[in-house]
């Protein structure tokens, strides 16, 4: 269980309401330390509400956490990977302050507040809908879930450990200037990391989504001379119309002439180039970034580009039987020894302070 010390119930938090003094925990309610604030924090059943005027996730919370994390082996997999990813970059002992922003469903938060290594975690995200689920199953001593966006969430200089976040940056319009919070929260020493989408990675999909898609207007093409008989299956125009949308929404940079206007509208703004990233977080202060992505041998990079597919076409999806032969090229080409290993399309992204 992670495990705060119940003779400092103090946090590294900082109130919302003055900005300076830090929060304490007290009979389960964080109250702002100064005696001329006292601002005590509503709370919804277990989530501390630290924005009031947050907004609040697109995403069907219901239906995102029966298609993500059906199961307890689930959260399992999921902070196995976190907790060795962790390990290589930090070494193997325990860890104080975690901060983990975006925490969604609990796909980290699940482990973090079970394991015995993580002693204090501070969960947080904008949705109440995701912070009800995860307050009823990641309450252990130490763990407090907390709403509010990375934007708006104060910590005092030098306090943590450890900050994470998974799938959360690049939502972030401005997340050069979380990173610099970031940075300033850590204690030296100190690590970010982020499961991010990566354009060396999801590259890949979108080249198969146009190739599918150019390939399949041939054959419509070609079916206009043929017999109905001799007619080769091919997409509706609903489905073409899918790939296209996948394909462009990965390589949106390219295709919008305008894209520095439209990005805060858009839902996932960012899919980041690997170097681009690295170096915003050394120009947000941080002596080390690099990034982790883990093996994807065994054809598991095959099988995610065609799981991604599959999402995409709905029940369309039988029609990429025809593609084998360029699925087979691509696994032929790639991933077949230590030279070829194809990246991820969500990597670890870690940063120093």
């Amino acid at each position: 269980m992670a495990n705060s010390n119940p003779g400092t119930p103090g946090t590294p938090i900082i109130c919302p309401s003055c900005s300076a003094a830090p929060l304490a925990l007290d009979n389960g309610h964080l109250i702002c330390t100064s005696r001329t604030c006292q601002h005590e924090v509503p709370r919804a059943g277990k989530v501390h509400d630290l924005d009031v005027d947050a907004g609040d996730t697109r995403l069907d919370v219901a239906d995102y956490t029966a298609q993500n994390f059906a199961n307890e082996q689930s959260y399992r997999n999921l902070f196995a990977d976190l907790d060795r990813i962790v390990t290589e970059i930090m070494g193997d002992g325990d860890i104080d302050q975690t901060l983990e922003i975006g925490a969604g469903s609990g796909a980290w938060t699940w482990g973090l507040s079970r394991s015995e290594r993580f002693h204090n975690l501070y969960a947080t995200d904008i949705s109440h809908g995701f912070l009800s689920l995860l307050a009823d199953h990641c309450d252990a001593p130490g763990t407090l879930v907390m709403r509010a966006p990375g934007e708006s969430l104060k910590f005092q200089p030098d306090s943590l450990d450890l900050v994470l976040g998974r799938s959360v940056l690049h939502h972030i319009h401005d997340y050069p200037a979380l990173l610099e919070q970031v940075r300033g929260w850590l204690k030296p020493g100190g690590v970010a990391i982020f499961f991010e989408p990566c354009l060396q990675g999801k590259l890949w999909v979108a080249f198969f989504m146009d190739a599918i898609r150019r390939i399949d207007e041939q054959a419509r093409q070609r079916n206009e001379t043929l017999d109905e008989d001799q007619h080769r299956p091919t997409l509706s125009t609903d489905a073409k119309r899918r790939l296209e949308g996948g394909m462009r929404h990965i390589l949106k940079d390219f295709y919008h002439a305008d894209i520095e206007q439209i990005r805060p509208n858009i839902e996932d703004k960012y899919v980041f180039d690997i170097q681009t990233l690295l170096n915003q977080a050394r120009s947000a202060g941080f002596s080390e970034a690099d990034y982790i992505s883990l093996p994807q041998n065994g054809g598991l990079a095959l099988t995610r580009i065609k799981n991604t597919l599959k999402v995409v076409l709905k029940d369309e999806q039988a029609i990429l039987d025809q593609y084998t032969p360029l699925f087979d090229a691509f696994s032929a080409t790639f991933g077949i020894d230590d030279m070829t290993p194809p990246i991820a399309p969500m990597v670890y992204f870690w940063f120093r302070a």
